[in-house]
């Protein structure tokens, strides 16, 4: 039931003691922290497609032998068909958010739990972007080191172990960076609503 309907039946009611809770005010709040959401998206999808768009030209930036193209792309195409899933699951949820009317309380519920599962899925897409980015680190060494003359087999097992502790650092550094970045421009908006829906309840 809309909350502005049961309003005024709760107004048509007979009683000194009858309590209209407060909890429109509290609804209309969460259009705010939506707002910011639909602004934070807006900004970002558009981003997202022209950095997929530009990550295909790496291997000429990066001037990658002919002879790797087929491990890059084969590669990127991956990331394509990842990214095109994600993108288009982006765009949904941003629909959905244009259709919010802030009036009751179980499309503010939806919303919320429809935000939640987005930032999982923002935060999965960003983890499985890290196999083609480590192949593309993996290249751009390997050519570094021919060049110089340093096959990779003439490493010592010290610098083997060590070049695999900062794959695993810079590992760990960018699944963290993901995770603060969902957090910061969507995760407070997420707790905001989480606060009107406790609010509402009470």
């Amino acid at each position: 039931m809309n909350f502005d309907q049961l309003k005024e039946q709760w107004n048509n009611e007979d009683g000194e003691n009858v309590n209209i809770p407060n909890t429109i005010e509290q609804l209309k709040k969460s259009k705010h922290p939506i707002e910011k959401i639909q602004k934070s998206m807006k900004s970002e999808f558009p981003m997202q497609i022209i950095a997929v768009i530009l990550i295909a030209f790496f291997p000429q930036q990066l001037d990658f032998p002919s002879s790797q193209y087929v491990i890059y792309y084969t590669s990127y195409a991956m990331l394509v068909v990842i990214s095109s899933y994600y993108l288009f699951g982006f765009y949904k949820f941003y629909k959905q958010t244009e259709l919010y009317t802030g009036n009751t309380k179980n499309s503010l519920w939806k919303i919320y739990h429809e935000l939640k599962l987005n930032m999982e899925r923002y935060q999965s897409f960003g983890f499985l972007l890290l196999p083609h980015f480590m192949i593309t680190l993996g290249l751009e060494f390997y050519n570094i080191f021919q060049k110089k003359g340093m096959p990779l087999e003439s490493f010592a097992d010290s610098y083997q172990r060590a070049f695999i502790l900062i794959v695993l650092l810079g590992t760990v550094a960018i699944v963290a960076s993901i995770v603060l970045w969902t957090q910061y421009f969507y995760g407070r908006h997420a707790k905001r609503l989480e606060n009107i829906l406790n609010e509402t309840d009470e």
